[in-house]
C-alpha cells in the first residue's frame, strides 16, 4: 500500500524505522522532529511523503528533515498509524538495506557539501534512493519512471538522471551534470573495499584524496558509531514480517479501520479534505476519487464542494438520480456492491453520463466503490488506467480510508445542518416573541396618542401645547415603528426587494431538509422549472413564508410521506405577471374547521408550544409584497399550498 506513482518497486520501509515511529507516536505529544528524523534515513518512506505532498519551490532550502515533518504532522498521529500498520511486508527481500542506503545518502552529502554543491539535501536523496536501480528492486523487470517519480516528488530532472545512470563510466560522469558524479562518488565510497577508490572519488569529487578519506571515516562514525535510530525504552515484539493482506489479520484489519476513523473526526470540511489529499497517494491513490453521496432527493451529489469548473462540479450538474437504471454508479451505490465502467470500443454503451464522468475523469474508465457512511448512501469513483479490476485487498484498503472520510463529512454537514435549524428555530422564535409584544404595546400606545388627540382638541387655540402633542405623537409613533422591527436581524445594508427563488430554495433545503424532513423519514423534492424569472420579494420575507410551511409540511406529514416544492414562471393572476411556488404534500389533509378558516391566528391543534399564528404570518408577509396564498385540501389525500408573487418587472 505504497503511493501509486512508485507501484512498480518492491519497496519496503526499514522494519526497525517503522517500529521506532510507532513507538514515538505512543506519546501523548509525539516527537515530530525525531519521526521526521527516522523517515528521512528510510528510502521508502521519505520517497511515499514526497510522493504524497510534492516539494515546494525553494522547500528544500530548510533541509529534508523540516519538509518531511511537515507532512508528517498534517497526516496527524491516527492516519500515519494506519497507514504504517497497512503496509505488511511487501518486499522480496532483496532490496538494498537500508543501512547501506543511508551510508551513500550522508557520503553524497558530505560530499556535495566539500565539494561547494549548491543543493547538498539532493544529493542526500539521490544517494538513499540510489538503490531504487539494484537488481530485485523492481517489480517484474519493468524501469522504474524516474522521472515521473522525481516531478511527482517536486525534485529537478537532474536528480532523476542520478537515479537512471547508475554505474556511469567515470569520464562520463565527469562530463555531465555534476549531481551525477557525486553520485557516482558516494557509491564508490559505499562499497566494501571504498579505501581501494579513494583516487576515483577524488577525481569524481575534485576534492584532494586526504579530504575524501577523512570525509568517509567521519561518516562512517557517524551512521555506525550511533544508534541509526532512537533507542527502545522497551523490548518491543514485532512480527519480521507481518502478512501483506490485510484479510490476513484480522486485528491489523479492525486496528486499521478504527485509526481510520479516528484520522477524520473533529475536523472541518476544509480539514478533511486535506487530510484525505495527503492519504490518498499514501494508499496508493495518486489522484483523489470523487466521493459521491444521495441527498434528499434522490440525487447523486458530491460530498466535497466542488470548485468552479472541476470534475466534481460537472458530475453535480448531471443530476445523476439513484433510480437510474442506466447508470452503474447508480447500480454500485442502490447494491452496495463494486462495479466498473470500462467503455468498450469508446463507445458511451447505456449510460452517456457515466461516459462522461470517464472522460472528465481523465482515464479509461472508473470503479465504483460502495462506502459505509453511516445510514446514508456514498460511493467512490476510483479513475481507473486499463481495464483491470480491482481485487479484493485494495478495494478493502481503498474502502476503509473513503469510508472514513465520507462518514466524517456526512457528520460535518449534518452537525452544521443542525445548527443552522436551531439558529433558524430561535430566530423564529424570536421574532414572533417580539410580534406578540409589538402587538400587545400597539394598545396602551394607542390610548396615548387618542388622549393626546382630545388634548389637542380642546385646546386648539394653545399653539405651544399643538407643537409639544405633534412631538410628542412623533415619539409614540417612532416607539411603535422600533417595536415593530425589533424582531428583525439588524443588517449593515438594505436588502434587495427581489430574490431568485430557486437558489433560495436550494439553500434551504440544505439546511432545513435533514432535521425537518430526513431525520424524520420524510421525502423533499424540489422541482423548478429552467429560467425563472426574478420575484419581487425580499430573500429574507420569502424565506420567512417558506420555513412556516416547510415546518408545517414536516409535523403533519407520517414517515413515509412526501412534498414537493415546485416553481413555476409567468403565470398572470388578475392582469400581474407572478411565479408560482406551489408545495404539494401527500399527507392527511387539514381538518375541514380549520381550513374554513385557515389564515387566521387561532390556538393550535397540534400542542405544547404551538401558538397556531404560522398562517397568519404568512398572509401578512404575503400582503406586504403583493403576493396571494391559495390553498386546497382534502382528507386523507393531502395538501397543496400555492403562492403567487408578482415578478420583479411587474413591481
Amino acid at each position: 500500500m505504497l503511493p501509486a506513482t512508485f507501484s512498480a518497486f518492491e519497496l519496503q520501509p526499514v522494519p526497525d524505522g517503522a517500529s521506532t515511529i510507532l513507538r514515538l507516536l505512543d506519546a501523548a505529544a509525539p516527537n515530530w522532529p525525531e519521526v521526521a528524523l527516522v523517515a528521512a534515513r528510510d528510502p521508502a518512506l521519505s520517497l511515499a511523503l514526497l510522493i504524497a505532498r510534492p516539494l515546494a519551490a525553494g522547500e528544500l532550502d530548510g533541509g529534508i528533515n523540516s519538509a518531511l515533518r511537515r507532512r508528517l504532522e498534517d497526516i496527524g498521529t491516527d492516519l500515519l498509524r494506519a497507514w504504517l500498520l497497512g503496509l505488511g511486508h511487501l518486499g522480496n527481500g532483496n532490496a538494498e538495506a537500508g543501512t547501506k542506503a543511508l551510508l551513500r545518502a550522508e557520503c553524497a552529502m558530505h560530499l556535495a557539501i566539500e565539494s561547494g554543491y549548491p543543493r547538498p539535501d539532493e544529493a542526500y536523496l539521490g544517494g538513499l534512493w540510489r538503490g531504487l536501480s539494484r537488481p530485485g528492486s523492481c517489480r517484474d523487470g519493468r524501469r522504474p519512471p524516474y522521472h515521473s517519480l522525481m516531478r511527482d516528488c517536486g525534485l529537478p530532472a537532474s536528480l532523476a538522471d542520478g537515479l537512471e545512470l547508475a554505474g556511469l563510466a567515470d569520464e562520463r560522469a565527469t562530463g555531465a551534470h555534476p549531481l551525477l558524479a557525486l553520485l557516482s562518488a558516494a557509491d564508490l565510497l559505499t562499497a566494501d573495499d571504498w579505501e581501494a577508490h579513494i583516487a576515483r572519488v577524488s577525481g569524481l569529487a575534485g576534492l584532494p584524496a586526504e579530504a575524501v578519506l577523512s570525509l568517509r571515516t567521519d561518516v562512517g562514525y557517524i551512521v555506525s558509531g550511533h544508534a541509526v535510530y532512537p533507542p527502545a525504552g522497551s523490548p518491543l515484539q514485532t512480527t519480521p514480517h507481518p502478512p501483506a493482506r490485510l484479510s490476513d489479520d484480522p486485528y491489523r484489519s479492525a486496528g486499521m479501520l478504527g485509526l481510520l476513523t479516528a484520522a477524520f473526526v473533529d475536523l472541518d470540511t476544509a480539514a478533511i479534505k486535506a487530510r484525505l489529499q495527503l492519504a490518498c497517494p499514501l494508499f496508493g491513490l495518486h489522484t483523489p476519487p470523487v466521493l459521491l453521496g444521495v441527498d434528499g432527493d434522490g440525487l447523486l451529489r458530491p460530498l466535497l464542494e466542488a470548485d468552479c469548473g472541476s470534475t466534481e462540479a460537472l458530475i453535480a450538474e448531471l443530476s445523476l438520480r439513484l433510480e437510474d437504471e442506466a447508470s452503474c454508479i447508480a447500480l454500485s451505490t442502490r447494491s452496495e456492491l463494486p462495479t466498473s465502467f470500462i467503455p468498450a470500443g469508446g463507445a458511451p454503451g447505456r449510460s452517456v453520463a457515466d461516459w462522461q464522468i470517464a472522460r472528465w475523469l481523465g482515464q479509461h474508465g472508473f470503479h465504483c466503490l460502495p462506502l459505509s457512511s453511516g445510514h446514508d448512501a456514498a460511493v467512490a469513483l476510483i479513475p481507473a488506467p486499463s481495464e483491470n479490476a480491482l481485487d479484493s485487498e485494495l478495494r478493502w484498503r481503498y474502502a476503509a480510508l473513503l469510508g472514513a472520510a465520507a462518514r466524517a463529512l456526512r457528520n460535518v454537514a449534518r452537525q452544521r445542518n443542525e445548527i443552522a435549524a436551531r439558529e433558524a428555530m430561535l430566530q423564529q422564535r424570536f421574532r414572533e416573541h417580539v410580534r406578540k409584544i409589538a402587538h400587545e404595546a400597539a394598545n396602551p400606545l394607542t390610548v396615548l396618542k387618542s388622549r393626546l388627540g382630545m388634548l389637542v382638541q380642546q385646546r386648539p387655540e394653545d399653539a405651544p401645547l399643538q407643537d409639544e402633542m405633534s412631538l410628542l405623537n412623533a415619539e409614540l409613533d417612532r416607539i411603535d415603528n422600533l417595536l415593530r422591527s425589533a424582531a428583525e436581524l439588524p443588517t449593515d445594508t438594505a436588502e434587495p426587494r427581489y430574490c431568485r427563488v430557486p437558489e433560495l430554495l436550494l439553500d434551504m433545503r440544505t439546511l432545513y431538509g435533514e432535521p425537518l424532513f430526513g431525520s424524520r423519514d420524510l421525502q423533499l423534492e424540489l422541482r423548478a422549472a429552467r429560467d425563472v424569472p426574478t420575484a419581487a420579494i425580499p430573500a429574507s420575507a420569502l424565506k420567512q413564508v417558506l420555513l412556516n410551511l416547510l415546518r408545517n409540511a414536516s409535523e403533519a406529514l407520517q414517515p413515509g410521506q412526501r412534498l414537493v416544492i415546485s416553481v413555476f414562471p409567468q403565470v398572470n393572476v388578475d392582469g400581474r405577471n407572478c411565479l408560482e411556488i406551489r408545495f404539494v404534500d401527500n399527507g392527511p389533509g387539514l381538518p375541514t374547521d380549520r381550513l374554513d378558516d385557515l389564515l387566521s391566528a387561532r390556538p393550535s391543534a397540534k400542542g405544547g408550544n404551538h401558538q397556531g399564528v404560522g398562517l397568519a404570518v404568512v398572509r401578512d408577509i404575503l400582503a406586504q409584497w403583493s403576493a396571494t396564498l391559495l390553498c386546497r385540501s382534502q382528507a386523507g389525500t393531502g395538501t397543496s399550498f400555492q403562492i403567487f408573487v408578482p415578478l420583479e418587472q411587474t413591481a
